[in-house]
């Protein structure tokens, strides 16, 4: 089989969520020529579901799984399969009845919980899929995708994963065109269940598609694709239709919701191309990510994160003095802060952190070294795109739009991509807004937006 004519397409929850979703799913599916191999997360809601099952005490179970049995059953009764796969259904959610009421919750045993909402909307799919005429076979990811024990959040087995991969579906694609399998689980040495945390699904199908070597990998969500900004914020968005790994990678740091770069990472390592498209509006091109960097010289989107602490330390034992920095961030690595951005002068230093992450007593340690000065009430803004260092006019441009908006820190990224500035939070709307109509107002490269 010639791999390069398969495309692995991930579907996530709200592409799945209900029985008119997957009809939707099946459509695309069915349109496509070539080999696929489809990846997809639970129903959406379902994980929230096992996460409360897994916090709630005994006697607030039984009313949740039946919550869990009524949306199955409902989905498959409207696919027209609940004959088909309502004793399976009946049986899963029976062994979290047993795990939750009569044995201690282990991270084991919580990964076994959390590992049904993906078991069960695969073979959900697969069912309806075969039912409906497709030449489709089934992949228990348990069996191709191997880890550590690290039971939660487990680190896959790379190289034995995809040697498993290939072999398996290469040998599906013998007899059927669709593979079907579900994301976020796997499985450690003696066979119990694993997941692989946040993004696992993406990460899995990111997996497959190295594993297979496919021409595309396709993440499909409920938007058109990236965009220039956030719609919730501002007006006048527009699709960004090509960007580079590195400028996704920095869009996902800001908060973009829609990728998370390291979860695609093994494909894009590869050179395989990763899109981004709506499963409600399947025509779309989406939205197009690419390994290798563009030559051309652009700012790709704005971004922003609310909610950021500035912390500036003031001394003169800085000047000339070997080691100092390195006392300071040893400080924030014992207190297991991540620091965002960095900016520094002759006698002081400043740093952004996430306010989520915050710890008071940074500032008892830090002022053991100078003057500490705390701002809780920022935002970091970044313009996005390949080169802006070496981009004559990016920074005049930036900073002529804000003119009157005060910026507390200035940062140009060590990945050359993204140039951030802080400013407080009652700015950032109208910082964003005047960046925005500055960048993509007026005729726009057709290459890169829509």
């Amino acid at each position: 089989m010639n791999t390069n004519e398969l495309n692995v397409l991930k579907f996530g929850g709200t592409s799945v969520k209900d029985a008119e979703t997957i009809n939707k799913v099946h459509q695309i599916v069915s349109n496509y020529t070539g080999k696929q191999a489809i990846v997809v997360s639970a129903h959406a809601g379902v994980t929230n579901m096992l996460v409360d099952i897994c916090n709630s005490r005994k006697e607030e179970i039984s009313p949740l799984l039946s919550d869990l049995f009524q949306k199955h059953t409902s989905i498959a009764k409207e696919l027209g399969i609940l004959e088909l796969v309502n004793e399976f259904i009946t049986n899963e959610l029976s062994e979290i009845d047993v795990i939750t009421n009569y044995l201690p919750l282990s991270p084991q045993l919580k990964d076994v919980v959390m590992s049904k909402g993906e078991i069960l909307s695969s073979t959900i799919i697969y069912t309806y899929f075969k039912n409906k005429g497709l030449k489709v076979s089934y992949v228990d990811a348990r069996e191709v995708m191997k880890t550590n024990s690290r039971f939660t959040n487990a680190e896959l087995e790379f190289d034995k994963s995809c040697e498993i991969i290939f072999e398996r579906f290469t040998s599906e694609y013998l007899s059927n065109d669709v593979t079907v399998m579900g994301g976020f689980i796997a499985s450690d040495e003696e066979g119990r269940p694993t997941t692989l945390g946040r993004g696992g699904s993406d990460y899995s199908a990111a997996v497959v598609a190295s594993a297979l070597g496919a021409e595309e990998l396709q993440i499909w969500t409920d938007v058109n694709g990236i965009l220039t900004s956030d719609p919730r914020v501002i007006d006048g968005v527009k699709k960004i239709r090509k960007l580079s790994y590195s400028e996704a990678s920095e869009l996902s740091f800001f908060g973009a919701k829609v990728l998370h770069p390291s979860t695609i990472h093994p494909a894009v390592k590869k050179g395989i191309p990763v899109r981004v498209k709506n499963t409600f509006n399947p025509t779309d091109d989406g939205t197009l990510v690419l390994s290798e960097r563009s030559n051309i010289k652009m700012i790709k989107a704005i971004a922003f994160r609310k909610d950021v602490v500035t912390i500036t330390l003031c001394s003169n034992r800085m000047l000339g003095a070997y080691g100092f920095m390195s006392k300071v961030f040893q400080i924030f690595e014992n207190l297991k802060i991540p620091v965002d951005i960095v900016t520094t002068s002759e006698v002081s230093i400043s740093v952004t952190v996430d306010k989520s992450e915050y710890n008071s007593l940074v500032e008892k340690e830090l002022s053991v070294l100078g003057e500490v000065v705390i701002s809780d009430d920022n935002a970091i803004i970044a313009a996005i795109g390949e080169g802006i260092k070496q981009t004559a006019g990016i920074a005049n441009r930036l900073f002529g739009a804000l003119k009157g908006i005060n910026i507390s820190m200035v940062s140009v990224g060590a990945s050359e991509v993204n140039l951030s500035i802080v400013v407080k939070d009652v700015d950032m709307q109208r910082a964003i807004t005047l960046l925005h109509e500055e960048f993509f107002s007026g005729e726009l490269n057709p290459e890169f937006f829509e």
